[in-house]
């Protein structure tokens, strides 16, 4: 009768936690991207990042727009893999 208990709470975790998950959005500053390879470089070193969804890096506005999952990653880790890349980013400010 425990072993049951045990078991259906598992279970019962398991299929609740992607119900917690949630897709974020968020733009960052990217100063430093001046040529047409720039997004590329930026793109791959987000895009590594678990739970990192998609990167959208565009050298003319100098920013990039990740889709994460925060569950599994933070917007922290992202620009830090891109800073490590050599292309600082900082989280835009948001627009009104």
């Amino acid at each position: 009768m425990n072993f049951k208990l045990s078991t259906l709470a598992l279970l019962a975790s398991v299929i609740a936690s992607p119900l917690l998950a949630a897709e974020q959005t968020v733009k960052f500053d990217v100063p430093g991207m001046y040529c047409a390879s720039c997004p590329f470089i930026v793109q791959s070193a987000m895009g590594d990042v678990d739970g990192v969804i998609s990167v959208d890096a565009d050298s003319e506005t100098r920013t990039a727009t990740v889709v994460y999952e925060d569950t599994k990653t933070t917007v922290d880790e992202i620009a830090e893999a891109s800073t490590f890349a050599g292309y600082e980013a900082t989280v835009a400010p948001a627009e009104s």
